[in-house]
């Protein structure tokens, strides 16, 4: 396991900051607290906390962090899972295979 300062060599350079993506999932979970109560967060609220999130993950497992991305009393439902993984490969520009590819490759 690499240190924490570095990343796995397969993965390259790391690809965020930890402590830019925290500042930034608090600014995210103040913006959430300060909505009404009952009242939807707007699209473009959940693309931020989205966004921070997987940069954050995408860090901890370059450093060597292996663990699920969901908490064990809160099953997630492997639809919701599929929906999530196509919007995001669909956001990037990146095809199912060339996942596959990159899994095979990087041992991820």
């Amino acid at each position: 396991m690499s240190s924490p300062e570095q990343p796995d060599d397969e993965f390259g350079d790391l690809l965020a900051d930890v402590g830019e993506e925290t500042a930034k999932l608090q600014a995210f979970a103040e913006k959430m607290l300060a909505l009404e109560k009952g009242r939807e967060p707007p699209d473009e609220l959940i693309q931020e906390g989205l966004t921070a999130l997987t940069r954050l993950y995408t860090v901890k497992f370059q450093v060597g962090e292996r663990w699920s991305p969901f908490v064990d009393d809160r099953a997630m439902p492997a639809t919701a899972v599929m929906i999530m993984c196509t919007a995001m490969l669909r956001a990037v520009n990146v095809e199912l295979f060339e996942l596959g590819m990159w899994q095979a490759w990087s041992g991820a």
